[in-house]
């Protein structure tokens, strides 16, 4: 950092490439509304089409520039026209779809300034829908420099870094029409370490221009995809430049086989365990229907004793009543109540 990093109000400059998209006016607001103090806006006018900022950002910002070089400019020649017209001593980028929570620029200029031997400091990032919904997704990545080797895991407008780096030579390969942040990310870091603020302060809105967060991981890799060609590209530049110790360690960070080993082991094991415990509960279920099977049994002939019992005393009753019906007792009545009264005595 510059010997004054520790000086109050270092100014920090905000640079946002706009091809003049609705969502322009969102991510200047968020600019505007920084509880940070010293702020400068520089404004690429990426169709140089005479783009205006809003006035209410005019009041809102110590300082307004709007670059406009009177022609189309591609991402990264916008975004190095932007680091040419700056003036603070701290920079970062805002994609004109993308917004900073109000203590965005404030909780990174306090992590550089407790680090003073770190250049770069980045914040966590939620994803939204094109709407601005936000969704599950976050960008929370702790600094790894060998994943950051093979993949890039800072969205632009999370990182915020000294201005020193630029006098040191880093800019924006302009032959990068995709990667160009993650091509920068990896130039910053031959310079200095990268400190992560895990907190959310920077939304990522999906499917703009630069998107490169698909869903389909594949797509990196498959051939033919812009995605998959862009990455080559910049392996063709990098791999040059990187030692052997490096391409180890990245490879060794990328070799899963004793993990996978360990994991097919206890995989086997939790199969073995359960393969036992499927004939446990087969055992128990057979004992079950046998139980079920003797219970129905028995169910039925309780059942077939009760409708015996009810037919033969429904028979019984039967009889009776023909016995009462018949002839023989009614000529016997007489008889019966003398019987009756010769008991009593």
């Amino acid at each position: 950092m510059p010997a004054n990093k520790n000086q109050d109000n270092l100014t920090v400059s905000i640079i946002c490439r706009s091809t003049g998209r609705a969502e322009l006016q969102q991510a200047l607001d968020s600019v505007a509304g920084q509880n940070y103090p010293a702020l400068e806006l520089v404004l690429v006018d990426a169709l140089g089409s005479g783009l205006e900022a809003p006035p209410e950002i005019r009041s809102g910002i110590d300082k307004l520039q709007i670059v406009n070089h009177g022609q189309a400019m591609s991402r990264p020649v916008a975004a190095n026209a932007g680091l040419d017209a700056a003036s603070g001593q701290l920079l970062m980028f805002l994609d004109e779809d993308d917004w900073i929570a109000s203590d965005h620029v404030a909780n990174l200029v306090a992590c550089l300034r407790a680090n003073p031997d770190v250049q770069a400091a980045y914040s966590s990032t939620r994803k939204t829908d094109a709407r601005g919904k936000e969704l599950q997704t976050v960008f929370r990545e702790a600094y790894q420099p060998l994943l950051l080797m093979r993949d890039n895991y800072i969205p632009i407008h999370a990182m915020l870094f000294s201005a020193e780096l630029i006098a040191k030579g880093c800019r924006f390969d302009e032959a990068f029409d995709i990667y160009e942040d993650w091509d920068f990310w990896l130039q910053l870091n031959q310079h200095t370490a990268f400190i992560h603020v895990d907190q959310i302060t920077a939304f990522y809105r999906q499917g703009g221009g630069s998107d490169t967060a698909t869903e389909d991981t594949a797509n990196r890799y498959r051939q033919g995809h812009p995605l998959c060609e862009a990455r080559a590209r910049l392996f063709d530049k990098w791999l040059p430049q990187w030692q052997g110790q490096q391409l180890n360690a990245l490879i060794g960070d990328m070799d899963k086989s004793q993990e996978l080993s360990e994991l097919a082991n206890l995989l086997d094991s939790e199969h073995q365990a359960n393969l036992g415990h499927q004939e446990q509960i087969r055992q128990q279920l057979q004992e079950l229907e046998s139980l079920q099977h003797r219970l129905n049994i028995s169910e039925q002939q309780r059942h077939e004793e009760h409708n015996a019992a009810s037919e033969e005393i429904s028979e019984l009753k039967n009889h009776l009543q023909l016995i009462q019906n018949s002839l023989s007792w009614k000529i016997s009545k007489p008889l019966r109540a003398v019987r009756r009264l010769w008991k009593k005595q």
